[in-house]
């Protein structure tokens, strides 16, 4: 197994956030696929939050430029938006 340096975690969330598969992160970083994936199976491991982290804040900025646009006056992110907020609000529930 490659040794999980800081290096190593700051790449899989880049290319994470670039959406990534996992066995296409696992190519990139040469690490073996079925031990990538047996580390994003377990949410404890920093490979796990690395992965997470980095797929949830490129979602946060696409979120972000969709509301952007819906306040700018964009009907087609009006309309996604108001999906992203209704799912919000089940989720809440």
């Amino acid at each position: 197994m490659k040794e999980i340096t800081e290096v190593l975690l700051a790449e899989i969330e880049e290319y994470a956030g670039l959406m990534f598969s996992k066995q296409e992160i696992a190519a990139i970083v040469e690490v073996p696929e079925e031990e990538f994936c047996d580390l994003l199976s377990d949410k404890n491991t920093p490979v796990w939050k690395a992965f997470q982290r980095g797929r949830l804040i490129k979602e946060g900025t696409v979120r972000k430029s969709i509301f952007d646009l819906a306040s700018n006056g964009s009907s087609p992110a009006q309309s996604f938006a108001v999906k992203l907020i209704d799912n919000a609000k089940m989720d809440d529930l």
